[in-house]
């Protein structure tokens, strides 16, 4: 028979602050094995054992805090919503890049990319941005290069009224941010998540003889399949 424990023990067994407990209590993501008013002893520590292991399922290990990354809890504090949020939009694979912040352990080394939080949970309509600005962000020095994945239907888009022109254009929502990052990486996007420099990672990715994405020939540049880079980002 499992031995429950405390309030207390439990933010200590996910190694959370209590406040952080607090939060994530409130918001439903952990919940008391029973109600007893009278007893304190009333928290499973198998049920914070399988949370943090549904959050950091598939997680990148980061070895430093890079720009953009920030714990779970500051990501939530910062668009002004319960960590409960954030923690759904990872279940339901909205937020692709989780982290696990080497040199720290259970909840305290959960970190999510900023940009992929915004993404995920600011409405939409109000974050597109064009093809230039997303290739820039990514690192794809050509907006060509991205322009032919899209015509070529490797990448979506979504399809918006240019404000100036009233032409309609392709734009990425949130939703086709987190497409594209679930799907491809570069070498920026990949330095991002390993905490390393673009440079490191390049000369790993050719060390591997990991070679970009390519169909009957046609090559889109330094773009490269997230599922054949994933052994880098352990």
């Amino acid at each position: 028979m499992t031995k429950l424990i405390s309030a207390k023990e439990m933010a200590d067994a996910i190694n959370a602050t209590r406040s952080q407990f607090d939060l994530l209590v409130a918001d439903g993501v952990l919940k008391p094995e029973l109600t007893a008013g009278n007893v304190k002893a009333v928290w499973n520590p198998a049920d914070g054992l399988t949370f943090l292991n549904q959050v950091l399922r598939g997680a990148v290990q980061l070895r430093q805090a890079q720009h953009g990354w920030e714990h779970i809890s500051k990501a939530a504090q910062r668009l002004k919503v319960g960590p409960g949020t954030v923690i759904a939009a990872i279940l339901e694979g909205r937020i692709a890049r989780v982290a696990n912040r080497m040199g720290s352990e259970g909840y305290a080394a959960i970190h999510v990319y900023h940009d992929d939080v915004v993404a995920a949970l600011k409405p939409i309509g109000h974050q597109a941005i064009n093809i230039e600005d997303f290739a820039k962000s990514v690192g794809i020095n050509q907006p060509s290069i991205l322009k032919r994945l899209i015509e070529d239907g490797f990448v979506q888009t979504t399809a918006l009224q240019n404000p100036t022109t009233k032409a309609m254009q392709s734009y990425f929502e949130p939703h086709d941010e987190v497409a594209f990052h679930a799907k491809f990486m570069t070498p920026r996007t990949l330095a991002q998540e390993t905490g390393q420099s673009w440079q490191k990672v390049t000369h790993q990715l050719r060390a591997a003889s990991i070679q970009p994405f390519s169909v009957n020939g046609q090559r889109y540049g330094s773009v490269f399949l997230r599922s054949e880079v994933r052994a880098l980002l352990s």
